[in-house]
């Protein structure tokens, strides 16, 4: 059975959403996540995923490697707008 979640890559939305997150945070979630050696590029790689339990932050860099930001259930700046069916 395919997995069925909703993804939106929205730069404008994606952008507010990390003003809102803020630096030191977002700082926070890279060294969290392992991620200082390969820090997240541009915008161009972020998107925002939602699977039914959790709406989280993810980053595909150019080779085509996914990471995990954070988690952003809870924040205002949520994009409405844009989210499409993904299904793998």
């Amino acid at each position: 059975m395919s997995k069925q979640v909703f993804r939106n890559y929205d730069k404008k939305a994606i952008r507010q959403l990390l003003v809102e997150i803020g630096k030191e945070r977002y700082e926070e979630a890279i060294k969290d996540e392992g991620l200082e050696e390969i820090r997240p590029l541009g915008l161009e790689g972020f998107y925002v995923e939602w699977d039914n339990r959790s709406l989280n932050l993810y980053y595909r860099y150019p080779g085509g490697t996914v990471r995990h930001v954070m988690n952003v259930l809870g924040y205002w700046a949520i994009p409405k707008y844009g989210w499409e069916l993904t299904r793998f």
